[in-house]
């Protein structure tokens, strides 16, 4: 298949996330787009980049496997719930894993729960053992998490989210990435609430043409 072949394997694989569950779109996107910047922070090659990018968009694809009663459940999970929702990052990664065009994201759709100490998920990974461009997305997974509203929680403000990243430095998050995210959490912030949806899916459009060519 082509690039603009893949692309739209992408976008559709995201339309199918969002008919499940429209919160899963939105993160999709906004996700998306500040691990693009966080990329550009970094001085990213164009191919770590564009694996940052695919990555942070399907990440959680793979909660199309997990059912309505769990993935829209309006509360805490309990530790059966927990489990079961727990298998979208290999539900993911086997939903992907024969699309050549993929594969530089199945790292980011197994691994993206994975912490910096090893306590996290599927596989206990530690330190840099977990990719570069996981352990970027990470951050930028719960950082979202954390200043949006979701069912079971309510957003919080940009310095208590900041400081609870801070406080999960060498645990859940490396270390040396957290210092760098926080130098651009504030503009983050506030392109997450300066613009609605629609206004930040064509932000994410336009990066994509500049990362994958204009053609896509």
């Amino acid at each position: 298949m082509t690039k603009q072949d893949n692309i739209k394997v992408a976008l559709l694989l995201g339309h199918i996330s969002a008919l499940r569950d429209h919160t899963t779109s939105e993160h999709n996107v906004r996700v998306a787009y500040m691990s693009c910047l966080f990329g550009e922070r970094l001085n990213l090659d164009k191919s770590t980049l564009q694996a940052l990018m695919k990555g942070a968009f399907l990440h959680d694809v793979g909660k199309v496997g997990i059912p309505d009663a769990i993935l829209l459940k309006n509360g805490k999970l309990n530790s059966d719930e927990w489990e079961i929702m727990k298998t979208h990052t290999t539900l993911g990664f086997e939903l992907i894993q024969d699309i050549e065009w993929f594969n530089d994201a199945k790292d980011t759709v197994l691994h993206h729960h994975e912490k910096f100490d090893g306590s996290g998920y599927p596989d206990g990974l530690k330190g840099d053992k977990i990719p570069l461009h996981v352990r970027m997305f990470s951050i930028i997974d719960v950082f979202d998490a954390l200043i949006n509203e979701r069912p079971y929680k309510k957003a919080l403000c940009l310095e208590r989210t900041k400081n609870i990243l801070k406080e999960q430095a060498n645990s859940s998050f490396d270390p040396d990435l957290i210092e760098e995210f926080l130098v651009i959490a504030d503009n983050l912030y506030n392109i997450v609430k300066n613009n609605t949806y629609d206004e930040l899916k064509k932000k994410l459009v336009d990066k994509r043409k500049q990362v994958f060519g204009s053609n896509t």
